[in-house]
């Protein structure tokens, strides 16, 4: 079968041995994500890439699948934490076992949630950055009638609007690309306004968008960090002067993954905003070429085997 990976040469489609093991998922959508090219930029890499996927079960049945496959022992799993689970970045689908950017994936039958009717399969790949926004606002407490800023509108932001509007939260955006603004829009977040923010959403990850979601948000307020700092970064000491509280988020357990699928059938107007470009899974280093380039203005490149 076909699979995705980063060999010596860049990123290939190679031909792989079909998965044993688990539940055989045959892939129709897996996603690009930024994370992906710093995992890349490591040089070649065993394992088959993709983190975001979902597809059919051998019976039929259409699903999204959880990527983090956790052990159910150590003391998160034992203690309603299982997303941060000991072993689970150790058995991650696209990060540490083969992922979904393949013709079919074998997978723990734990991890598969059935898509809705409303939710095309190959939009299946979706629930994961939704996910990561789920998990992001139940962190930072988003609750109806507060004021939430969310900064950056990629996918993470984009999904954390989604999220944030659908806990009933009044919601607007910061971000600097008009696209992305209109996309944002799309799902009702208004412009940045004046005066504090009972929450602030950092949906980039740098030293400017967290130094712009402390300045934002009111004192005593709170700012969930969804973006993910691949770099160190510098908070000033406005946030101790506030006594802001900093959210940190990280992943999402799988009540939460399943809240996340449906959510991307509750709003469609989210799929139709996130995914911009679509290829064929033997176009895949065409894909990440395109998913690199700002200037194409990609959000959300999804592949389909």
């Amino acid at each position: 079968m076909r699979a995705v990976r980063r060999t010596a040469l860049g990123i290939e489609v190679l031909d792989v041995p079909a998965p044993s093991g688990g539940v055989t998922v045959r892939v129709t959508s897996a996603g690009i994500c930024g994370s992906d090219f710093h995992l890349i930029a490591a040089g070649p890499l065993p394992q088959t890439l993709g983190h975001e996927f979902g597809g059919l079960l051998p019976d039929g049945t259409a699903v999204a699948v959880r990527p983090n496959v956790t052990c159910g022992t150590c003391v998160a799993c034992t203690t309603g934490r299982a997303h941060l689970c000991d072993a689970a970045l150790g058995r991650f689908h696209g990060v540490s076992i083969d992922g979904g950017l393949a013709d079919e994936v074998a997978v723990d039958p734990g991890c598969l949630v059935s898509l809705p009717a409303t939710v095309d399969p190959s939009d299946a790949a979706l629930a994961e950055p939704v996910a990561v926004a789920v998990h992001g606002v139940r962190r930072a407490g988003v609750r109806a009638g507060q004021r939430v800023l969310v900064v950056g509108a990629g996918p993470i932001g984009l999904c954390a609007i989604a999220a944030a509007l659908d806990a009933g939260a009044d919601v607007d955006v910061e971000a600097r690309h008009a696209p992305r603004l209109d996309a944002a829009a799309r799902l009702g977040a208004g412009p940045a306004r004046p005066g504090g923010y009972d929450i602030v959403v950092d949906a980039a990850g740098t030293t400017d968008s967290a130094a712009l979601a402390v300045d934002r948000v009111v004192a005593g307020g709170c700012v969930a960090m969804l973006g993910t700092w691949w770099d160190a970064a510098t908070l000033d000491g406005r946030w101790q002067l506030k006594e802001v509280t900093l959210a940190p988020a990280f992943l999402y357990d799988h009540a939460e993954f399943a809240s996340a699928v449906g959510l991307l059938g509750a709003v469609p107007a989210l799929r139709e905003v996130m995914v911009t470009h679509r290829f064929a899974l033997d176009d895949a280093a065409e894909a990440f070429r395109v998913a690199s380039d700002r200037t194409r203005g990609a959000i959300k490149v999804l592949l389909h085997p």
